[in-house]
């Protein structure tokens, strides 16, 4: 068995490779576009992966076997895990992940590939530019806030304008000093009818936003510590999976308007 794990795993090529065949049978010359390899660099993987018939040759075309397809349908899941953690463990060892339901822990692997957001001093609390274009152009925006930020009101209320369908849900503490004490804020988030929660719960993240084509969480330390640093995906099973966590939330906090 180590064998067999040793062999797809240890080369990206032959991992690879198992993935686009599960797409369907393909030619020396597609497998070249596709994993931008050339055919020195390929063939040898080729090789190692019939021999153990995982892979099957009709001439030139070349297609999983049977064998092939039953341990590519199991791989892809643990690949898609492995890219949620890959470059991140530190992230995921030392956050609080109470905050994510069991359902959505058991289907972390949806995230894929994730980027960690670490903002320098200068920009702690600013939302991150290069994600502005992708909130401009999303049409439903679901975000969660445990602390105040100061970019929150301003930004949801530019996204209602656009026309965008926007839930915001904010712990108790946050929601009575953003009424209490930035009224004009508030005011604008009510007049572009931005879709307002109270959250009473005492386990919840730092915050979290859900867009058409992202999904940003921040997690709390494991000793209640707050940070700025955060995990971004951009896939659309990280979307749905974020959808998920949302609504989570929303079903377990009071609507304000």
């Amino acid at each position: 068995m180590s064998s067999l794990i040793d062999l797809i795993f240890f080369s990206e090529k032959r991992k690879n490779l198992l993935v686009q065949l599960d797409n369907g049978p393909m030619d020396i010359d597609e497998i070249k576009e596709t994993l931008n390899v050339k055919a020195c660099a390929i063939m040898p993987q080729i090789k190692k992966l019939k021999d153990m018939d995982l892979i099957e040759q009709s001439e030139d075309i070349y297609q999983l076997s049977d064998i092939g397809a039953v341990i590519v349908e199991k791989m892809i899941p643990l690949t898609s895990l492995i890219n949620v953690f890959d470059g991140n463990k530190d992230y995921w060892s030392k956050h609080d992940r109470s905050p994510i339901p069991t359902n959505l822990i058991k289907k972390i692997d949806m995230l894929g590939r994730c980027h960690l957001d670490e903002p320098d001093l200068d920009h702690l609390f600013e939302f991150p530019e290069f994600l502005r274009d992708r909130l401009s152009s999303s049409k439903t925006i679901k975000s969660f806030y445990s602390y105040f930020c100061p970019d929150c009101p301003s930004i949801q209320a530019a996204c209602a304008k656009n026309g965008a369908e926007v839930h915001l849900i904010l712990d108790e503490r946050v929601y009575n000093r953003l009424k209490n004490d930035f009224e004009d804020e508030y005011n604008v988030l009510l007049e572009n009818k931005v879709s307002l929660y109270i959250y009473s719960g005492k386990i919840r993240p730092s915050s979290f936003m859900i867009a058409d084509n992202f999904v940003m969480l921040k997690l709390f330390g494991k000793e209640g510590e707050f940070d700025n640093n955060k995990i971004i995906s951009y896939t659309p099973s990280a979307v749905e999976w974020g959808n998920e966590l949302a609504q989570y939330y929303i079903d377990r906090s009071t609507k304000i308007n």
